[in-house]
């Protein structure tokens, strides 16, 4: 068989199909990268799943040696090394940093084999690529999930307990004070039940840019799940600066949202958990914001409380 004639014409199903054919119609089809040289390099023959990666059409590498992707990332004694491998006969195979026709570096996972001649000398050598891109981009997304919340991007819960507990550490082995902000939205329901799922959803992340902006660039911003959010704010060397934020919070989130032609207004309730005050773990700490976001929603919603001005009322 020739590899310069391999085409994709897949075979009907009622015509009688050679090696030669199903051969052929592998190579072609098959989603890997593909390409195939004579004994001194030179490249005869790509599929189309080379060209779609590498961006070469094949007039652009039949004819020429596979040095065309060199990125410049691996030096000449990688390449050297490479040449022997395959030369004495063995299979090379590892990563590789390749360049696009159009200049863009991609990573794959290269495989060059050694084909004989019935003499038993190399006559070919023939190359499979697996795109390492897409691979690394589904776990990098897969991490990203396991750590932040899929619709708002902000970190989600098991996340933000160890960023709680990280920050509880090193405030005090810094000796300066921490504060916990539980923020619940209030009339989220009735925008929901109203306008739908996919209306709540897109205020749900107008929300969450909001209180990014609000706070400092070293705070920290999770949502919980539903319609609660938290915040850390960290070295603060007296309360008042966490009052302050819930103040600015309140009146972030407050502010009417234009949403799918739709003016919407919702509000905030806020507790405040100070540490050493009001607790040194993470658990007294999640539990005392949330019973003083709680007394602020009793105490008419849109509004903040600290735990320790709840404590001071029912004294």
């Amino acid at each position: 068989m020739s590899f310069a004639k391999v085409n994709s014409v897949i075979p009907d199903a009622n015509t009688p199909t050679d090696g030669q054919t199903l051969l052929a119609l592998a190579l072609t089809s098959i989603a890997n990268a593909i390409f195939i040289t004579d004994s001194t390099g030179c490249v005869i023959w790509v599929n189309e799943a080379f060209c779609r990666l590498s961006g070469y059409a094949p007039q652009d590498i039949v004819g020429h040696s596979p040095s065309l992707l060199q990125s410049g990332r691996q030096d000449g004694y990688f390449y050297r090394r490479l040449w022997r491998t395959i030369q004495s006969g063995k299979v090379w195979h590892q990563e590789i940093v390749n360049k696009r026709k159009d200049g863009t570096f991609y990573t794959v996972e290269e495989i060059i084999t050694p084909l004989y001649d019935a003499n038993g000398k190399i006559s070919h050598f023939i190359a499979f690529q697996h795109d390492l891109g897409k691979r690394r981009e589904r776990n990098q997304r897969q991490q990203f999930l396991a750590y932040h919340d899929s619709l708002t991007g902000l970190i989600n819960r098991p996340r933000f307990m160890e960023q709680l507990e990280e920050t509880l550490t090193q405030s005090q082995h810094d000796h300066c004070r921490m504060a916990l902000l539980f923020i619940d939205l209030d009339h989220f329901k009735e925008v929901n039940d109203q306008y739908g799922h996919t209306v709540g959803d897109r205020l749900l992340k107008a929300v969450a840019r909001r209180l990014r902006s609000a706070v400092r660039q070293d705070d920290i911003v999770a949502r919980l799940g539903g319609d609660e959010f938290t915040v850390i704010v960290k070295c603060l060397s007296q309360p008042e600066p966490a009052t302050l934020m819930a103040e600015k919070l309140v009146a972030s989130v407050g502010r009417p949202y234009h949403l799918a032609n739709h003016s919407l207004e919702i509000g905030a309730s806020i507790g405040i958990a100070l540490y050493p005050e009001d607790g040194d773990t993470p658990t007294q700490l999640l539990e005392h914001a949330d019973e003083a976001m709680y007394r602020a929603k009793q105490a008419g919603r849109d509004g903040w409380r600290r735990y320790g001005d709840c404590l001071r009322t029912n004294e």
